[in-house]
């Protein structure tokens, strides 16, 4: 039995509460957004890229593995090249720890700011605005 359709349907309750509650800024881990075909949910799409024997070289040393399980890893999950050509913004974790919150720092500063018509209207007080206008238009047709 697969756990991913009971995952999707909690990623999706998650998403659904915090938007109802206003939330401008969702942010979703999901380290296999692309194979499980979840990518839609997000806009903007960031990933976190390295290079190849930079990615090799931490795995091995954070899970305490062979080169040749670490590479088994990496080539189990879809390439970290498509994934970044993929995404609409890159973070590039090759650099220092300093340079990684550098950039996280700058994307968020991107990502918190004004929203285009589009944002606005995805959000929920644009929903809102739009539920209301049509209300508002209804209320108007029928006392006429």
């Amino acid at each position: 039995m697969t756990l991913a359709p009971y995952i999707g349907f909690g990623i999706y309750w998650e998403i659904a509460k915090l938007w109802l509650r206003g939330s401008r800024v969702i942010v979703l881990d999901v380290p296999l957004l692309f194979e499980a075909k979840m990518n839609w949910l997000t806009k903007p799409v960031i990933v976190v890229w390295v290079d190849p024997e930079t990615q090799l070289q931490r795995l091995v040393v954070r899970d305490g593995i062979s080169e040749e399980q670490a590479l088994n890893k990496i080539h189990s999950q879809f390439p970290l090249d498509s994934k970044r050509e993929r995404a609409d913004i890159v973070i590039d974790n090759s650099g220092s720890l300093e340079a990684t919150k550098e950039q996280i720092h700058d994307i968020s500063c991107q990502i918190t700011g004004p929203l285009t018509c589009k944002e606005y209207l995805r959000s929920r007080n644009g929903v809102l605005s739009i539920l209301g206008a049509v209300l508002v238009m209804i209320l108007g047709c029928t006392k006429h």
